[in-house]
């Protein structure tokens, strides 16, 4: 017996539940900082080391939820027994400044159902895109062709304006004599 897929569909949020998503991450990220700056004052009052260990003891902050937050790590780092022993002992090696970690693509965030979405959304626009192209090309082309005919008429018709042109010079000289005024063209 075969299982069904449960294809689940992609939630749509509106701007409220993003706005108030957003809010409420930006509050617990606020939270974790504090926590954390409460549990590294209080390993100082006690002159105990800060390591991840103490923290963990101290304030229940995991290392996952320090290194999630950047502010949290950088606050951590400033503060880490380990890593100032570490910058104590590599200060006259290190030339680089101190790099903190780069920041996450903001479409890792996105789940795959969200993605493929949007993915097909800008599929549809690259398919209307190439189309638009085409059709101009192909406006393109025959406009070129258009222009090729008409030249080679002009080309073809060419003998038959020198003639023109030697008939009126004939005709003029014929009406006037040797004191017709200048043609005009």
């Amino acid at each position: 017996m075969k299982r069904k897929a449960n294809a689940k569909k992609p939630r749509v949020h509106s701007e409220a539940q993003l706005s108030g998503l957003r809010t409420s991450t930006s509050m617990r990220r606020q939270a974790t900082v504090e926590r954390l700056r409460t549990a590294i004052e209080t390993l100082h009052a006690k002159k105990q080391a800060v390591t991840v260990q103490s923290v963990y003891e101290e304030s229940g902050l995991r290392y996952a939820a320090i290194y999630r937050n950047p502010e949290a790590l950088e606050l951590f780092r400033e503060h880490s027994a380990y890593l100032q022993e570490q910058k104590q002992r590599t200060r006259h090696k290190q030339k680089a400044p101190n790099v903190s970690p780069l920041p996450r693509d903001p479409l890792l965030h996105y789940k795959k159902p969200q993605l493929v979405v949007r993915l097909r959304a800008v599929q549809k626009q690259l398919q209307a895109v190439e189309q638009q192209q085409s059709n101009l090309a192909a406006t393109c082309l025959e406009r070129d062709a258009r222009i090729a005919e008409l030249e080679v008429k002009l080309a073809e018709l060419e003998p038959y304006r020198a003639f023109v042109e030697q008939v009126r010079s004939r005709v003029r000289q014929e009406e006037y004599g040797d004191n017709f005024p200048p043609t005009q063209m």
